[in-house]
């Protein structure tokens, strides 16, 4: 009897626990319909309501923490993507790095934002290159001094719902609200359950000049779906602006296009024309028309951009036709969203952003297209805050415009704000450098010392001598591309600093004080193994370097040398082993050693002291095959790993230090560090495998070296570069794979 009734009893529990798990399931199919409908609001809930009943997992996270991210409710939806984090790491995807370190900046975590960036960048390296934009130490001290320029005010006209984007038109304002959800039979759009976007005008007060007198804008246009964001010609008698494209099964609501209508003679508007330019199956919105009114700016997120949407621009021609769109290029548009493009009389392009370093959400970025070197600049509180800010509009003569935002405090979910421009942009472009440079101990002007400035390539923009009065001062227009002043002279160690273009005025001031260099090389014996203080570096010859003459340099390989020789003009603490090989295994006590003087000679020519020169011939298998001039590290501990494994060894901290300790010495200096594998294994595996090799250097380089990040770029070669001949199938011992499993630093310009 009591073995029948635990019996049944278990059945009981088995039955309860079925019913539980189809119930479960049952709320979770509909939370994904829902989502998968963009039904964001009710599949907020819905989601919360699987959660409750303890049925996690990372796809709830993700999909809850995205109902909010995609209706801009960027506060709430850190919440679901920190759980995600904390609890499913492995689970989280770059994308979800990305949206987890916007939200982060929506609530003000700016150092853990920055943390969550850094781990985005490494794992999109190589593959993801705009992600840098991302990455800006100094974004915060950059919005600042940017900071407190305009003066902003919420408009009246605002309502309790969405309220944003204001084009000209006359002397009133043309924007989109939803503030017809409350009214009877009104179709709402489920994605934000308000009602969908109408245009409406609003004259502007003669006195105040705040916007009054709301009416809806152009019946004729406005459908049951959404209408947003116009732009007007000069003459005001065409119109652009965003409508929902609809496809014949009337659900495609979340494709956005942009059409064209022309005032009749009785002063409606036309039925609206589709343009050209509009994606079947991709968002094209926001336009915008330069002062001509010849360019149509836009959004889109189209196949073959650079991220989630772009900037595009298009000429329109006298008959209205369009030309072919054309992207505005990566330094404009990132992996994340560019979008809300607005041209001023002045070419100035004005956009929202959350690709680029910022405070949180969409901010307002400035460009000015004039310029041949495009500038980003983050426009700065009070436009800009944690939340989303877009739809910037402004008028170059009165300094007055508008933007839009969903900034705590405002009326509704989205507000139009007035502002007034109180100061122009802030260049951060210097127009002077001076300074002086002093000996360290006696204080004096160091005569003869020699100061230069370099871009960030570390090309030479301008050099001068130090006179008697100590003093130096650059007026260059080239300043503005400046990054690096380096002062030096015989008997002194080099004295470099990089400049932060960051809260600085029109003059840049610099005092450099030198130190004497007790063991510079001038001192030193002429013996190159005995060089103090020095940094031993390989420069492989191959023999295809030398044209018919066996001792003659091609002239490509000179061109490559003149390179190099500019380098340790620049690297004084640099001492090269030339070592020079030839195609035959045996040769390499003459001809060999021949070439390897020849390499000698023509750096020392450069005015290279040949104390930092070792020129020698080496058999050709002790040295790995190189057909490029690269100035490669030699460290003191080779780092090399062991067979399937990127984990660096703690011997290979040495030579790392050594790499840290010669790029803190040389602030402007940059690596390449090169990842390697052997040839065992597939070649896809070892490439992965040479990836993760390679990062492991870069990130003990700028984590626990504390070297900035930029300073290094990271290239992958798997199985590709082998030091030896241990290819497939040639029987190596594992002293000779080992040498294969290695990563290499080398300098670069």
């Amino acid at each position: 009897m009591i073995k029948k009734i635990l019996v049944s009893f278990i059945l009981l529990i088995s039955l309860c626990c079925s019913h539980t798990m189809n119930a479960q399931r049952k709320v979770l199919n509909i939370a994904n319909k829902q989502f998968e409908e963009k039904q964001y609001v009710s599949a907020q809930e819905t989601y919360k309501k699987v959660l409750k009943s303890n049925f996690k997992s990372p796809d709830v996270l993700k999909k809850l923490g995205d109902s909010y991210y995609f209706n801009s409710q960027l506060i709430e939806a850190e919440v679901w993507y920190s759980q995600l984090k904390i609890e499913y790491p492995d689970d989280v995807t770059e994308e979800y790095l990305f949206r987890y370190a916007q939200c982060l900046r929506s609530i003000e975590d700016y150092d853990k934002a920055d943390q969550v960036i850094d781990e985005y960048y490494q794992r999109t390296q190589g593959y993801a290159l705009q992600s840098e934009s991302l990455r800006d130490d100094n974004y915060l001290k950059r919005i600042e001094y940017q900071s407190g320029r305009y003066e902003i005010n919420n408009q009246n006209i605002n309502s309790p719902f969405t309220d944003f984007g204001s084009a000209v038109y006359g002397d009133s304002i043309v924007f989109s609200s939803s503030r017809d959800t409350l009214l009877i039979k009104k179709r709402i759009h489920k994605w934000t359950d308000e009602s969908f976007l109408s245009l409406y005008i609003a004259s502007k007060d003669t006195e105040t000049g705040d916007l009054i007198n709301v009416k809806p804008f152009a019946k004729e246009l406005n459908t049951k779906f959404h209408e947003s964001t116009p732009v007007f010609s000069a003459d005001e008698n065409t119109m652009y602006f965003t409508q929902n494209k609809i496809g014949e099964n009337k659900k495609e609501l979340d494709i956005l296009g942009i059409y064209r209508s022309s005032k009749t003679t009785s002063g409606s508007w036309s039925f609206p024309k589709e343009l050209s330019i509009n994606e079947k199956n991709f968002s094209v919105a926001h336009p915008s028309l330069d002062s001509d009114r010849n360019v149509l700016y836009f959004s889109s997120d189209k196949q073959g951009g650079y991220g989630d949407s772009d900037i595009y621009g298009v000429s329109i021609d006298n008959e209205g036709n369009l030309g072919i769109p054309y992207n505005l290029g990566p330094q404009i548009n990132t992996p994340g969203k560019e979008t809300f493009p607005f041209i001023s009389k002045d070419n100035e392009l004005y956009f929202s952003s959350n690709g680029h370093s910022g405070l949180g959400g969409l901010d307002v970025y400035y460009v000015d297209l004039n310029k041949e070197i495009l500038e980003i600049i983050n426009v700065g509180r009070a436009i800009n805050g944690n939340r989303d800010d877009f739809a910037f509009v402004i008028d170059n003569d009165s300094k007055k415009g508008y933007f839009s935002s969903n900034r705590e405090g405002g009326k509704g979910k989205d507000d139009i704000y007035s502002l007034t421009e109180l100061i122009p942009i802030r260049s951060f472009d210097i127009n002077m450098i001076k300074g002086t440079v002093l000996d360290t101990e006696t204080k004096n002007p160091v005569i003869g010392s020699v100061v230069s400035i370099y871009d960030q390539k570390n090309n030479l923009i301008e050099q001068q001598t130090i006179l008697e009065d100590g003093e130096y001062n650059f007026s260059s227009e080239q300043l503005k591309n400046v990054y690096v002043i380096r002062a030096e002279k015989d008997g002194y160690n080099i004295y470099e600093h990089i400049i932060e273009k960051i809260g600085y005025q029109d003059v840049y001031y610099k005092a450099i004080e030198l130190e004497k260099d007790y063991d510079s090389f001038s001192d030193l014996s002429a013996n190159f193994s005995e060089l103090k203080d020095t940094y031993k570096f390989e420069l492989i010859v191959d023999p295809t370097h030398f044209s018919n003459s066996k001792e003659q340099l091609s002239s490509s390989s000179k061109r490559k040398l003149d390179k190099i020789s500019e380098l340790l003009r620049k690297y004084t603490k640099i001492a090269v082993e030339i070592k020079a090989y030839t195609k035959d295994n045996n040769d390499f006590s003459n001809l060999a050693s021949d070439r390897a003087e020849v390499i000698k000679k023509y750096i020392i020519d450069q005015g290279i002291d040949s104390n930092r020169l070792l020129a020698q011939g080496v058999p050709r298998g002790s040295v790995k095959l190189e057909k490029r001039f690269q100035l490669m590290m030699v460290v003191p501990m080779p780092i090399e790993f062991n067979l399937n494994s990127e984990d660096l060894r703690q011997d290979a901290e040495i030579g790392l230090n050594k790499v840290v300790d010669l790029m803190k010495i040389y602030p402007s200096m940059k690596m390449e560090v090169h990842g390697h594998a052997d040839s065992r294994s597939s070649f896809w595996y070892n490439k992965r495998l040479s990836v993760r090799r390679m990062r492991a250097a870069m990130n003990y380089i700028t984590n626990q070296g504390g070297i900035y990040w930029k300073r290094l770029r990271g290239k992958a070669y798997g199985e590709r570069k082998l030091y030896n001949e241990c290819t497939d199938d040639v029987p190596c011992s594992e002293e000779m794979h080992e040498k294969n499993r290695r990563c290499e630093f080398i300098v670069k310009e």
